[in-house]
């Protein structure tokens, strides 16, 4: 899966676009329930795929991506507040 992050017009991620298609986002959602289990399955894959993503970085590409983890973490840790505001006002 050779994508690009980015649109080429926009430069607006395509994160969104691409999670609606993975598999794993079609499964967990397809009841329109998520469960725990599903969430600890998520955490053991992401985990792993990071592990794989750490061993073939140098240092220097390490700690980037270390930074753009954390940031995008931090981006949709205020989406999801900014979110809870606007369903407070509703």
């Amino acid at each position: 899966m050779n994508k690009p992050w980015f649109d080429s017009e926009t430069d607006i991620l395509l994160l969104d676009e691409y999670i609606a298609e993975m598999p794993s986002f079609k499964k967990i959602l397809a009841d329109g329930v998520v469960e725990e289990q599903e969430i600890t399955e998520q955490v053991h894959k992401v985990i792993s795929l990071m592990k794989r993503l750490e061993a073939m970085l140098s240092p220097e590409a390490k700690d980037v991506t270390t930074d753009i983890f954390c940031e995008l973490a931090v981006l949709y840790a205020i989406e999801r507040k900014y979110a809870e505001k606007l369903h407070s006002k509703i």
